[in-house]
């Protein structure tokens, strides 16, 4: 089974009419998006209403490419994306079957920005506890924040900023993968794990095939909204 997987794409409408296009020609099954999916523009009373505007406008751009769809939140998302059919699915705290292997979700990150998906570490750790059932070897285990040292540098911050939570987790579960998007510059490949940030603005993410290990990352020019 093969896998498209992004993340950070906030809103950026010339991305999201790619990804039907990139799936077509990369023959995948499945499309997986870590967080931070929604942008906001002006004119609108607040930016909840702004983001549901710009949700319904995502939802009709993913349903083009006739895919099963995975997602989660990310923190710089204010509203939860409403999905119109049967082929978006959020896999936050949950666990979904396809093709014999499982996606498991979890969408929240540190204390950042304020926004909605934001928790404190203890709180992230004690949600994640009861999540450990849920995860296997055949598991694609989709958050939006990094695990604490695993392509989580931020350059604005000096410093690694992933959680310390996510990283036992991780390291604990042992997922078949592990996709997350949050740090755009820490965008790429560390074994097994995938920072597949795009930005906003430059198209970036991964192939990934789970039944041979193959695997591709892919970047394009800079697209605007």
């Amino acid at each position: 089974m093969r896998i498209l997987a992004m993340a950070d794409i906030h809103g950026n409408r010339g991305i999201y009419e790619r990804i039907p296009v990139l799936a077509r020609q990369h023959r995948v099954d499945v499309i997986v998006l870590a967080g931070d999916l929604l942008g906001a523009e002006e004119g609108f009373a607040s930016i909840e209403d702004a983001q549901r505007a710009d949700g319904a406008v995502v939802v009709e751009l993913l349903e083009r490419a006739s895919l099963p769809v995975i997602y989660i939140m990310g923190n710089d998302d204010m509203v939860e994306l409403a999905p119109a059919t049967h082929n978006l699915h959020s896999v936050h705290g949950i666990r979904l079957e396809f093709g014999g292997f499982n996606f498991v979700g979890y969408q929240y990150a540190l204390p950042f920005m304020g926004g909605v998906y934001e928790k404190p570490e203890e709180e992230i750790a004690a949600d994640l506890e009861g999540m450990r059932k849920l995860v296997d070897s055949r598991t694609i285990l989709v958050t939006h924040s990094p695990a604490y040292g695993i392509l989580d540098y931020s350059e604005i911050a000096g410093e690694s900023v992933g959680s310390r939570s996510i990283r036992i987790f991780v390291d604990g579960c042992a997922p078949l993968v592990h996709v997350h998007g949050h740090i755009h510059a820490a965008y790429g490949q560390d074994g097994k794990t995938f920072n597949v940030a795009s930005g906003g603005r430059i198209l970036r993410g991964a192939i990934l095939d789970l039944t041979t290990g193959e695997h591709e990352l892919f970047r394009e020019q800079t697209i605007t909204s």
